[in-house]
């Protein structure tokens, strides 16, 4: 009893299911070419629409999402998210044309934006003000932990014999944790649900807060994921380098990414400044970048900066801790997570056609001007680094007490 309610089985629960909600994304890339063996797709970019159509559903849903967990609550939306998740993984299992797997992808894409969405509100309820700052940084890493994993794992289910078994063990994955989530969380109390069904949403449109701190991390996110899917074509192209060396690399790349993740929840926790180290990061992310596209450095010293850029790219990922200062209020944090999340995913779907459209040209500058734009985005997280981490209605209820206090 002790460890089910304890912060660090609570947190360790809601991240595992936000990893199995990404993995949605990650978990078909390592099978695409078993599937494409079996289908023969006529239209190869059906094939990039296996893997992306997940993304598509939290790049369009997540603010209606975001409606729902403010509307019915946290828990119970992560919940279905699961089972929405588990049943487009079935279909996905026993689909006998390409048409029915794109069906249970998308019913997938369904669950992937359910529980996205429900699981980071959830967390902000459940941990306590304390391990706030650093709980969110874990859960900034969810990505790219969620693409690490199905490379690793991609071995063992080649040597199992089939692609549709990475969807099945994925499925039987998920219904354990949902059901661990069921057992051991409590839900929100009914006293704290919004008495209007859209109070929430339309709070959150009318503030700017929530659309630049989406800005900013989608931008970061444009960077980060643009960079990752391009390298080992663009070092193949320049440098002669084989792609899967480059793949192999990109894992580490990955990991780094998840550390600076947490390196930032640390630096909050110790009271570093958080507009300079948010300045340092957006350099050491964007001149990285610059040099490696726009310079004839080589393989080795272009793999060595992805992994530089990429850290520091992580230490800006973990501003997600930012995500209850932005929210104008606390019955509005769902739908708040619901907007920064969809405005991240429209910079995770536009980074690989306008990264791949840029290295394409014959000259480096379509690719300096994409970098730069990701840099600028990325930028207009100052004024929200500048307010900190704590809400203004919570400030604004701490001083109502210690009025209430003195009398």
């Amino acid at each position: 009893m002790a460890i089910r309610q304890s912060a660090i089985f609570r947190i360790a629960i809601i991240y595992s299911l936000g990893v199995l909600a990404a993995m949605t994304v990650g978990g078909a890339i390592p099978e695409l070419d078993a599937i494409a063996r079996e289908f023969h797709p006529r239209d190869p970019s059906l094939l990039g629409l296996v893997m992306s159509l997940p993304s598509v559903m939290v790049a369009v849903g997540a603010l209606v999402a975001g409606y729902f967990v403010d509307r019915f609550g946290d828990k119970q939306v992560l919940f279905l998210g699961a089972i929405a998740m588990v049943v487009g993984d079935v279909i996905v299992c026993a689909a006998p044309t390409m048409s029915t797997l794109l069906v249970g992808r998308g019913v997938c894409g369904i669950g992937y934006v359910l529980m996205a969405v429900s699981a980071i509100t959830l967390l902000i309820r459940v941990v306590d003000a304390r391990r706030r700052n650093m709980a969110i940084a874990i859960w900034s890493t969810f990505v790219p932990v969620s693409m690490i994993i199905p490379f690793m794992l991609a071995g063992v289910v080649a040597k199992a014999g089939s692609w549709r078994y990475a969807f099945g063990g994925h499925a039987v994955i998920t219904i354990v944790f949902a059901l661990v989530l069921l057992a051991s969380i409590p839900a929100r109390s009914k006293e704290s649900r919004q008495l209007s069904r859209t109070t929430g949403v339309l709070a959150v449109l009318r503030s700017p807060w929530p659309y630049l701190l989406g800005i900013s991390i989608g931008g970061d996110a444009f960077l980060h994921v643009g960079i990752i899917a391009s390298l080992a074509p663009y070092l193949h192209t320049r440098y002669g380098i084989d792609p899967m060396t480059v793949n192999l690399w990109n894992i580490g790349a990955m990991i780094v990414n998840a550390l600076g993740s947490l390196l930032f929840g640390k630096l909050l926790d110790w009271g570093a400044p958080p507009v300079k180290t948010g300045i340092i990061a957006i350099l050491v992310t964007g001149v990285p970048a610059l040099v490696m596209f726009a310079a004839p450095i080589g393989a080795p010293a272009s793999i060595a900066l992805s992994w530089l850029l990429l850290f520091a790219s992580g230490v800006l990922t973990g501003m997600w801790a930012y995500t209850p200062s932005v929210s104008p209020s606390p019955e509005s944090i769902g739908a708040t997570s619901g907007i920064v999340t969809q405005i991240t995913l429209l910079g995770v779907l536009l980074s690989g056609p306008i990264f791949f459209a840029a290295e394409a040209a014959p000259t480096p500058l379509p690719i300096v001007i994409t970098i730069l734009a990701g840099v600028i985005a990325c930028s207009v997280r100052l004024p929200i680094l500048a307010r900190g981490t704590q809400p203004v209605w919570a400030r604004d209820q701490v001083d109502a007490n210690v009025v209430a206090a003195h009398g």
